[in-house]
């Protein structure tokens, strides 16, 4: 499986502004078309602090500013999940709560929902300030599994690590797959160790539909990421370096405004290509 790994690394810097214009024309272009079924991209890492929930909350509100339908982003980490914080909406109710409520139409579901001035759906998984550590794979699919009739795309952000039950079943269930990892060599091995551990326990198939975001978190990382690119970019899985950007690094709620061209463009790299691979699952 490593040798798989990183189709080639792009980064989002230094391109001309003709030439960031075309691409970002593309890659809006591959995010808006039909879906077949509502697709579900799954963002994961194997730990925590790699960026994971911001990585989630930027491609979200990217699907959904280049989507003519709705989409939805679900915190589905056991822990103290910080998805609804970092998009900046506090929901009426969790994911427990709408399991609970088996809501039958769309006006009960979108009770249970938050919602951003741009329109994406926002289900977190406790209340707020709450920890979701009864969270189990039969409550995320009962709440979650009547959610796909009502959005074209909903954006799962995991826990860390791969091993529980609950994350299993996700992944077993998601069309796509975004990989986040710090951008340091260390992060890169442990990247590669868990996709590799992937491959031996039934998720291959995923790891077609896989992307790697490889995030710096420090403002002057260019050796690190560099070594931690080689580390991922000798196979077929896209990685995208996602710069540092002092807005992010805040860890409040994040302003679209504000987020940096690079990253932004790294961003929406990432959205376009988790979904176009989803597109090929059944």
């Amino acid at each position: 499986m490593t040798r798989r790994l990183g189709r080639g690394v792009r980064r989002a810097i230094g391109a001309s502004a003709a030439g960031q214009v075309r691409e970002l024309a593309q890659l809006t272009a591959q995010i808006g078309v039909p879906v077949p079924s509502s697709r579900r991209i799954a963002v994961t890492s194997i730990r925590g602090g790699a960026g994971k929930s911001t990585i989630a909350a930027l491609i979200a509100g990217i699907l959904r500013q280049y989507r003519p339908d709705r989409v939805l982003a679900i915190d589905a980490d056991p822990g103290l999940g910080s998805l609804a914080l970092r998009i900046g909406v506090t929901a009426p109710s969790s994911l427990r709560e709408l399991a609970a409520a088996r809501p039958n139409t769309w006006d009960e579901t979108a009770a249970h929902l938050g919602r951003t001035p741009e329109g994406l759906f926002v289900l977190p998984a406790a209340p707020r300030g709450a920890v979701a550590d009864d969270l189990d794979h039969a409550t995320f699919q009962q709440g979650s599994g009547r959610l796909g009739r009502y959005f074209s795309t909903t954006v799962i952000d995991c826990g860390g690590g791969l091993v529980s039950e609950l994350q299993g079943g996700i992944l077993h269930g998601a069309h796509a797959q975004v990989f986040v990892t710090p951008g340091t060599p260390d992060g890169a091995l442990s990247a590669r160790a868990a996709l590799n551990w992937m491959a031996w326990n039934g998720l291959g198939p995923l790891l077609q539909r896989t992307v790697i975001a490889l995030v710096a978190h420090t403002p002057n990382p260019d050796a690190d990421l560099d070594r931690a690119a080689r580390l991922l970019s000798s196979g077929t899985l896209p990685v995208t370096l996602v710069p540092f950007d002092r807005h992010l690094a805040a860890g409040i709620a994040i302003a679209p405004e504000r987020v940096s061209m690079p990253t932004h463009a790294a961003a929406t790299r990432i959205a376009a290509d988790a979904f176009t691979r989803s597109l090929s699952a059944s």
